[in-house]
């Protein structure tokens, strides 16, 4: 059979698999009857202890869980203890009359009247018991893309799988099992020539009014094309698609639903448990409308931490009843889209292109989109992703140490150099020079890219701080309770005062030490006005209360933030903060205010102040 299949002819597989199902059936005699010349429970023994042609898979074992493919290949599980009849008749479904010859009951005449349910329960048992232990997170496979263990790729499309562009059948491979899932898209059934999808996509997706017109919305192609392959690819980079209403949004959100059809779990409203329940072991891209829309910004933020597992394939666990926990290992890419994002940290931001619209021009009409003509590009996307596969980890190096060039760092490299590697991959030679796409083809040192993709002029990175810089800008713009009188309401307006001239040594220090702060004079050593942040402080405390770096009292996580900062920034050393010795890290002010040192107005001293 050839490596794709027409649409027309999914229907026809579907009916080859139950035909096969059923001639598989009919080579199972009648009670009674032998089986290729071998009477009823007669048999000899493979090397795991089962009869000939077991159409049940025994997998392996995980503490009192025995995994098994059932009839169909589809992956199941059985508790010690839950062996009995209508599990195991659920498990040879279809496949009845083995039971009855591999494990007959004879009647005291000897006819044979059912099958000995402790009998098959020892034999499957023992079979698993010699596959050894066996872990479905770990092991189990469902639909999408995989990378195989020798650097091959396997195309997993529910009932049929694809490896290496040759169909093949489903289950065990290369010591992992892909097991049978409901049917989705299928690849092409042929080779993609000069003109494949990209002659319909990106022609299309440039109708949009991008922010960034040049870039977008080959990073948006980027996508479509890297999405199917999540399981495979190194690292699964995030889209995010901003935009006011009537700039096009809704129809674009349509294109990848209408490309990949039931190979994208697509929903408006949903939980981050809600997708990992649904995925399992599936490896499909997920797209999320409306985020920010009207749920509980918790809601939000779980679904973002979530794609920021899925980017590098990190595995999640959660507790769960009787003390038995559930293990995630989700590996798909995501796009969100809304109005307005959510509170995005910086890791997040790392992780995704922020690809914003702005308004259609006045009098232009959005695109009407063919579905069927999508359908067709979306499994011929799958085709010639599938057959330049291999091309996939030079170019990507290639893409990284461009995008180095132009100042990312390595998770920018991963992220826009994943997305830059599909749509090239996505794109014939015919293709990237008739709608001159500056791939590295036709742009072999990148000078396209290092010059659109240079971080100080991107979205993603503007407010992308450090964990340190961020903690030390709390510090000083949040709001001193403490201060019941006086013009500066922030720590930050005491420095700039302080840093200016425009306010004494003594009373900027009485104001920090009602904050659990306090200030260092100039010295020989350390020519600047200095801000002491103590490791622990009840005060200090307060300032961080609802951030991510408040901890406990007596155990602050600012500590640890602060020491982030470069080794040149800061100094390790002991304070006095409102008579207690302790402690902490001393910043320059200029460093906290992020000004130029040389800047600082330092006025003469009255006294000697110690910190």
């Amino acid at each position: 059979m050839k490596a794709a299949i027409d649409a027309a002819e999914e229907e026809q597989l579907a009916q080859e698999e139950k035909q096969l199902l059923a001639k598989l059936a009919a080579s199972d005699p009648i009670p009674g009857n032998e089986r290729d010349g071998v009477k009823a429970g007669e048999w000899d023994a493979d090397e795991l202890g089962l009869p000939p042609d077991c159409p049940v898979i025994p997998l392996g074992v995980d503490g009192d869980v025995y995994w098994f493919l059932d009839t169909l290949g589809q992956l199941r599980a059985l508790e010690y203890g839950q062996f009995g009849q209508k599990a195991i008749n659920s498990l040879f479904m279809g496949r009845q009359n083995y039971l009855y010859w591999a494990w007959p009951r004879h009647s005291k005449e000897g006819l044979i009247v059912g099958w000995r349910q402790e009998k098959v329960t020892e034999t499957l048992m023992e079979a698993c018991a010699r596959k050894g232990p066996w872990n479905a997170v770990e092991r189990a496979r469902g639909r999408g893309a995989w990378e195989l263990s020798d650097g091959g790729l396997a195309l997993h499309c529910g009932t049929r799988l694809y490896v290496d562009g040759q169909a093949s059948p489903l289950g065990e491979l290369l010591g992992d099992v892909y097991m049978t899932r409901p049917p989705i898209l299928h690849p092409w059934h042929k080779p993609v020539a000069e003109r494949g999808p990209v002659s319909l996509l990106a022609p299309l997706l440039k109708t949009w009014n991008w922010a960034r017109p040049d870039i977008d919305y080959i990073l948006f192609l980027g996508w479509l094309a890297a999405a199917p392959f999540g399981g495979a690819l190194p690292w699964r980079p995030t889209v995010y698609i901003t935009g006011d209403k009537a700039c096009g949004k809704s129809t674009l959100q349509a294109i990848p639903k209408a490309l990949l059809g039931n190979a994208l779990i697509k929903s408006a409203d949903t939980t981050a448990a809600g997708i990992y329940q649904l995925l399992k072991s599936d490896a499909l891209p997920v797209a999320v409308d409306e985020l920010e829309g009207k749920a509980d910004p918790r809601r939000a933020k779980a679904i973002i931490e979530l794609a920021r597992l899925a980017a590098s394939g990190d595995l999640m666990l959660r507790g769960g009843e009787a003390h038995k926990g559930t293990q995630f290992n989700a590996r798909s890419c995501f796009a969100f889209s809304s109005i307005n994002t959510p509170p995005l940290e910086p890791q997040d931001l790392s992780r995704m292109a922020l690809l914003r619209l702005f308004k259609l021009p006045q009098g232009s009409t959005p695109p009407v989109l063919n579905d069927r003509e999508l359908h067709k590009a979306g499994r011929q996307l799958l085709r010639i992703m599938i057959d330049r596969w291999h091309l996939f980890p030079e170019r990507w190096q290639a893409y990284r140490q461009v995008l180095a060039r132009a100042g990312h760092d390595s998770r920018g490299q991963d992220t826009f150099g994943t997305l830059l590697t599909c749509a090239d991959l996505a794109t014939t030679f015919d293709e990237a020079h008739r709608l001159q796409l500056p791939f590295l083809e036709f742009d072999p040192d990148g000078s396209f890219w290092t010059k659109h993709f240079a971080v100080e002029q991107m979205a993603e990175y503007e407010d992308a701080e450090e964990n340190w810089r961020l903690c030390l800008n709390r510090i000083i713009s949040t709001q001193i309770e403490a201060w019941k009188s006086g013009g500066q309401q922030t720590m930050g307006e005491v420095l700039e005062h302080l840093y200016g001239g425009k306010i004494e040594f003594n009373e900027a220090k009485a104001m920090a030490q009602k904050a659990g702060l306090t200030l260092q004079q100039p010295t020989p050593a350390r020519p600047r006005h200095g801000l002491f942040i103590p490791n622990q402080h009840p005060q200090l405390q307060q300032l961080f209360m609802g951030s991510k770096w408040q901890g406990e009292l007596g155990a602050g996580v600012w500590a640890g933030a602060l020491r982030q900062a470069p080794p040149d920034a800061y100094q390790l050393c002991s304070g006095r903060v409102t008579g207690v010795k302790c402690k902490g890290v001393l910043f320059d002010v200029h460093v906290v205010l992020n000004r130029p040192a040389e800047k600082e107005v330092i006025k003469p001293k009255q006294e000697e102040v110690q910190l």
